[in-house]
């Protein structure tokens, strides 16, 4: 069985938005520039009503794909991700007339769970929009009690620092991001060094305990 990480994002407060349609482009546009890099297994695409879907082939490039779109959300828009670990098997591929590939299995079950989970937690906090479900309870319960912080740091971060960390978390040094937002690159130090120093180090050691995960279970 090949382990990958499917990704669900549905629209938070959809019903309440002017422009539906305009938003689930810019949205979708959002998604796809947080994937760049990645080597997704299947890029962001939209899906009925107001949810897309994505695969990745490890927990890091689905913890990154849902972190940078979240930094790279216009204000007004918001989005609500559930990850889910395990077999992701291809119902149809499109060939047969469907308007997008179709999927089905574990790693959609378990991202289904992590979405509604995700609203659930949403509604007692206000701040989160982050949730996984892995094929290991304790592992998943330590994640998403780091999901919760991740996610209540975003939310304080004002527009400018959140592209800022987007671009470099997207592999721009401080300087390309300075010149991106037409500031000083003293001034992305700043941030990498205040507001946004907690969510780069959790991400780098995110990506640490990840890759050791890997390496014990032989992926």
């Amino acid at each position: 069985m090949t382990v990958s990480y499917a990704i669900l994002a549905d629209i938070v407060g959809s019903r309440s938005l002017a422009d539906r349609p305009g938003a689930q482009r810019a949205l979708l546009d959002v998604l796809a520039r947080a994937s760049q890099g990645l080597d997704l297994l299947r890029e962001p695409y939209a899906t009925v009503g107001d949810e897309f879907q994505a695969l990745a082939p490890t927990l890091r490039g689905a913890l990154l794909l849902t972190l940078r779109a979240q930094l790279l959300l216009p204000q007004g828009l918001e989005l609500r991700f559930g990850i889910g670990q395990g077999e992701a098997r291809t119902v149809s591929d499109g060939s047969d007339g469907a308007a997008a590939p179709i999927q089905d299995g574990p790693a959609w079950w378990r991202a289904r769970e992590a979405v509604d989970a995700a609203h659930e937690a949403q509604q007692r906090t206000g701040f989160v929009r982050t949730r996984a479900v892995l094929d290991d309870a304790e592992g998943s319960a330590v994640l998403n009690a780091m999901l919760v912080l991740r996610d209540q740091a975003v939310a304080r971060l004002q527009e400018r620092p959140r592209r800022m960390l987007a671009a470099l978390l997207g592999g721009a040094t401080q300087v390309e991001a300075a010149a991106q937002e037409g500031v000083s690159q003293s001034a992305v130090s700043s941030v990498v060094r205040g507001s946004g120093a907690g969510l780069l180090e959790a991400q780098r050691l995110l990506e640490t305990a990840v890759g050791a995960r890997r390496k014990e279970v032989g992926a």
